[in-house]
């Protein structure tokens, strides 16, 4: 089972707006990228507060999960190249894209061994900080 880190970054304004503080878009992409991934860890942050008031958004049915930000991690990627690895987290998530108003998904797409080694010189040059 894989760690799933949920933002907490969300202003109030935006949870009380959505009524009853669920999220079903957000709730949508975890169940899918945990089921097609089973990632070692996973990260999902909902970044639409920040993108509100773009020009872009203005008369959008959906303002409130439109911009997701994501790590994750796992084996499922080997052997792929990153723009492979972003296509197929796209093609998972067509529907929320195309058909639930989702703008814009940054992504950050590494294997078990990539992210330990990122991991790992993080925390060297904590050593040094």
């Amino acid at each position: 089972m894989s760690e799933v880190v949920k933002s907490d970054e969300l202003p109030s304004e935006i949870i009380d707006s959505n009524n009853s503080g669920d999220f079903p878009i957000q709730t949508s992409i975890i169940k899918k990228v945990e089921k097609e991934y089973k990632p070692v860890h996973f990260e999902i942050y909902n970044d639409s507060y920040k993108h509100a008031h773009h020009a872009g958004l203005r008369g959008a049915s959906n303002t409130t999960e439109s911009h997701f930000r994501m790590v994750i991690i796992s084996d499922a990627f080997k052997g792929m190249t990153l723009p492979a690895r972003h296509r197929t987290v796209y093609k998972l998530l067509d529907d929320e894209i195309k058909l639930s108003g989702v703008h814009a998904i940054q992504l950050k797409t590494k294997t078990v061994e990539e992210w330990d080694k990122e991991q790992q010189r993080i925390k060297a040059s904590q050593k040094f900080d």
